[in-house]
């Protein structure tokens, strides 16, 4: 009996580890895990903490030259940067993203692929255009899942 214990045990401990967590897709924090910084109480500003700290770490990729992990928006942020328009604001893009996160669809979407269709979003591209990338988001979002 208590080989048959230990037995079915191991089998639930393995199946609970090897379980993919909802909250990432592709090793990278999704929808679901930018929701949760909301129900944690201890930090409150935990959304403004990780998106300035993705932001850094692009920042110290492109310095050291490895672009091999860009964000796939570089050209719009310099885009807006060159108009001279502020619109890259932490606070605002919170905002945008949290909005990008209301529809479910989404959620499975990375936190850093949800950056970048606001801040196309933010270049002004077309409505059709938008959608197109986000669709491609969440294909290459539901690829991981499958596996």
């Amino acid at each position: 009996m208590l080989k048959v214990c230990v037995t079915f045990l191991f089998f639930i401990i393995t199946f609970n580890l090897s379980a993919q967590d909802k909250r990432y897709t592709h090793n990278a924090e999704n929808g679901f895990m930018w929701q949760d910084f909301e129900k944690r109480m201890i930090a409150k500003d935990m959304k403004y903490d990780f998106l300035s700290a993705m932001l850094d770490n692009q920042k110290l990729k492109r310095l050291s030259g490895n672009l091999n992990n860009d964000l796939g928006c570089e050209l719009e942020i310099e885009k807006l940067q060159n108009e001279n328009q502020n619109k890259i604001d932490l606070h605002f893009m919170v905002k945008m993203i949290d909005n990008f996160y209301s529809e479910i669809e989404n959620l499975i979407i990375p936190i850093n692929f949800a950056y970048c269709y606001c801040i196309k979003k933010l270049a002004g591209y077309k409505s059709e255009e938008l959608e197109s990338f986000r669709l491609k988001l969440i294909n290459f979002s539901k690829a991981t899942l499958k596996q």
